[in-house]
């Protein structure tokens, strides 16, 4: 498994760049650097990847949405309490290796084909892209 990041020395020349697939390029947990998804995954909800949002507290978080993370999962029963996206109940995510604490897990019971049934909202702070 190959973890490339954007300001790489080692993989600078284009011609190793061309021949890097979307399977090779991995974002990890910033603190254990466990495969937590793939940029490939990253999807659009209520019209964006990236959304901002408060918590019942105050603490502001940035987060990304993406179809699936393997390296994501659930510490938490689900909640329909706060849930920043409309119809959608949400857990807590977290690290499969480490357990830092990553974003949620949003789902819907909505039968509508236009509704993503499950997503992640992976905090961005908290992950390293490629």
């Amino acid at each position: 498994m190959i973890v490339v990041c954007k300001e790489s020395v080692d993989l600078s020349t284009e011609k190793k760049t061309e021949t890097l697939s979307k399977e090779e390029e991995i974002i990890v947990c910033a603190f254990c650097n466990n495969h937590i998804t793939n940029p490939s995954k990253q999807i659009i909800v209520n019209n964006s990847f990236h959304h901002a949002f408060a918590n019942p507290h105050g603490y502001v978080f940035e987060i990304g949405c993406f179809g699936d993370a393997k390296g994501c999962r659930s510490s938490s029963m689900a909640s329909t309490e706060f849930s920043w996206f409309i119809g959608y109940s949400w857990k807590i995510g977290v690290c499969n290796y480490c357990s830092t604490h990553l974003g949620w897990i949003f789902s819907s019971e909505s039968n509508n084909p236009k509704v993503t049934r499950k997503f992640f909202g992976l905090i961005l702070e908290k992950l390293i892209f490629p």
